[in-house]
């Protein structure tokens, strides 16, 4: 099922603000995560999430946090097939960050890489990058053959490289508020969640409630 993809700014705008929370709701899950398998609450920053010891599972935590993020990418595929999801279905597979994480794991980053050793004892980057590019690959095709704009490839990809200037603007963002691993100056907080970061998600989140079923509707075909 064919859908036009707008680039109206506020179309834009939404769609970054979409990923900002698929970001956090990726932290959100491993801290909770965190939080009933080891000794309670630890913290969480805009990128960063540290659990406490003792842990009980330790591999669950960090399995959590991928398994939402490829989840979100595939029930976008799934709602591709929606009449009244399918832009914002759209907007889920790429702003779910899923079709990104190959290129953390090639950097040596990600929890695919750690699980990888653990499990497998798999050291490769390029392997393990390689593996994870192809768990995100059926719903960027799916996305790919959605796409009723008549400058299809050039769509894609905006909207494959559309997430990289956020995802480094909260790296740089985090960093410098928090630290490197996020523990420098942790101020208030609630359930662990720093009080800066508690807020931003909540009004981000109130925007998206407020704003999203407006725009994400589906374009008339051109």
């Amino acid at each position: 099922m064919k859908v036009k993809i707008p680039s109206r700014p506020v179309h834009i705008a939404l769609f970054l603000l979409l990923a900002f929370l698929c970001y956090q709701v990726h932290q959100l899950t491993r801290h909770l995560v965190g939080a009933v398998l080891c000794a309670g609450f630890g913290t969480m920053t805009f990128t960063v999430t540290t659990t406490r010891e003792p842990c009980v599972f330790p591999t669950l935590v960090i399995l959590s946090g991928p398994l939402l993020t490829y989840g979100l990418a595939w029930l976008g595929m799934g709602l591709l097939r929606s009449p009244k999801y399918k832009l914002f279905a759209y907007a889920l597979i790429f702003a779910s960050f899923a079709h990104l994480r190959f290129i953390q794991t090639l950097t040596g980053r990600g929890d695919e890489l750690l699980l990888a050793k653990q499990w497998f004892g798999i050291r490769s980057q390029p392997l393990v990058a390689l593996l994870v590019f192809l768990i995100s690959l059926p719903p960027i095709i799916a996305a790919f053959r959605a796409i009723a704009n008549q400058r299809r490839t050039l769509i894609f990809i905006c909207s494959w490289v559309l997430p990289l200037p956020l995802l480094f603007a909260m790296l740089f963002g985090n960093q410098l508020l928090f630290g490197a691993n996020g523990t420098n100056s942790p101020g208030s907080s609630v359930l662990g969640i720093l009080l800066i970061v508690f807020i931003t998600n909540l009004l981000a989140s109130v925007m998206l409630i407020m704003f999203g079923p407006r725009y994400f509707r589906p374009q008339p075909e051109e």
